[in-house]
């Protein structure tokens, strides 16, 4: 039995039928012109580098709206896949056997392949109503590079696995073999779907190391570009 809090599934809700209701007024009216995507800020991150944290500051700070764990909880709730399932397989890159195994307890149809499909379904319809801030998922990748800022968060591995035994009540060694399975998963991830390397820095317009740089100066300057960039006024 899935348990569902109803506060947080009104606020995913009603964020994604804000966009889907934009969309069907523009798909009704021949005289609106095609929307622009964006603007929008793509965040890649390192495992523990606190590049959610960053995000939400980012995203509050501007008013914009936050694609993080929503993205699971939409799914959740829109599709009626279990969590557990949705978890094994969101910016995780499973082996044939496992992935057979999901499909089979997730129903015909349900697969790491067809949640991807999805989060770029979901990614695309925020990104034309423009104004947020998506964290991973291939985001980047789907999305025309002209119309958005994308970032990657990065962090020594000392401060990773402190943020992460803090965040997650484990040792240093839990902690450790958490972040490399994570950063493995997720490089081999946007490897077999998008076919890119998301640690090349060549790839993103900021590269923001958190071990110089704190997480409100990061926030501020994230907030510098975009208001560089967009002449979004800063707050």
């Amino acid at each position: 039995m899935t348990v569902r809090i109803p506060s947080l599934e009104r606020r995913v809700d009603e964020k994604v039928q804000k966009w889907i209701q934009a969309q069907l007024s523009h798909e009704t009216s021949n005289a609106v012109p095609a929307p622009k995507l964006g603007p929008y800020l793509t965040v890649s991150r390192e495992t523990g580098a606190g590049g959610s944290e960053l995000a939400k500051q980012v995203a509050e700070q501007l008013g914009w709206d936050l694609l993080d764990q929503e993205i699971v909880d939409y799914m959740e709730q829109h599709y009626g896949t279990p969590r557990c399932l949705i978890q094994r397989v969101d910016e995780k890159h499973e082996s044939w056997l496992s992935e057979l195994l999901t499909s089979r307890i997730g129903g015909l149809g349900f697969s790491e392949s067809t949640y991807t499909h999805r989060v770029a379904k979901l990614v695309l319809l925020a990104a034309s109503h423009g104004e947020v801030v998506i964290v991973g998922r291939g985001a980047k990748y789907l999305l025309p590079r002209e119309n958005g800022l994308s970032i990657r968060v990065v962090a020594p591995m000392e401060a990773r696995i402190e943020r992460v035994m803090r965040e997650r009540s484990l040792n240093h060694k839990q902690a450790q073999q958490h972040i490399l399975q994570a950063d493995r998963q997720r490089r081999t991830y946007i490897r077999e779907h998008f076919y890119q390397d998301e640690t090349d820095p060549h790839q993103y317009d900021i590269v923001l190391n958190m071990g110089i740089v704190s997480m409100d100066q990061a926030t501020h300057l994230v907030m510098e570009s975009l208001h560089q960039w967009t002449a979004i006024p800063t707050r």
